[in-house]
């Protein structure tokens, strides 16, 4: 079977529902290093947590997913939990596109700032949320070793960094 390239007029951004679940928690099996949630967990986003999630589907294939939440303490940030493209979305901005497409939620109206934490050797996600930042026209932090490793058992050895864009520009604003 050919490998082939999905083209952004055919892929569809939305919010998830029940039935994308376990297809989201197939993608993330399919798309390494991703750390693998468990299958509720996945459930929830696409269920309770769906207003600030998003999946990228071409040709009713998902191939690609935000994963967050607005911070319960902080109600003026977003927390970004997770993304992962599979090969079949790359080259087309989407991380980009699906946190946008969150931010302009009716939801997201009153956020001002992105949070996430990636491991303190992910230069690739950091990378990745700078552009973020450049693209918002936002300030980009990094606050090293937010989350020792320690906190995540005997097996983690990397430190997790907090990563913080603000002030975003695309809040509330319909797309």
């Amino acid at each position: 079977m050919a490998s082939h390239r999905h083209v952004s007029a055919e892929m569809t951004i939305r919010q998830p529902i029940l039935e994308d679940s376990a297809r989201l928690h197939d993608l993330v099996r399919r798309v390494p290093p991703l750390a693998e949630n468990s299958a509720y967990c996945n459930l929830l986003h696409c269920t309770h947590f769906a207003d600030t999630c998003a999946v990228a589907e071409a040709q009713g294939e998902l191939v690609a997913f935000v994963t967050g939440y607005l911070h319960p303490k902080q109600p003026h940030t977003y927390f970004l939990w997770q993304i992962g493209v599979h090969e079949h979305g790359r080259g087309q901005k989407l991380p980009l596109r699906m946190i946008q497409h969150i931010l302009a939620r009716p939801v997201c109206r009153d956020v001002t700032t992105l949070e996430a934490t990636v491991s303190a050797t992910n230069a690739a996600s950091r990378a990745m949320f700078e552009s973020i930042a450049k693209a918002e026209g936002a300030q980009f932090e990094r606050h090293r070793g937010y989350y020792p490793p320690e906190v995540f058992g005997a097996d983690n050895t990397l430190a997790e960094d907090l990563l913080r864009i603000y002030p975003l520009a695309t809040p509330g604003h319909t797309r």
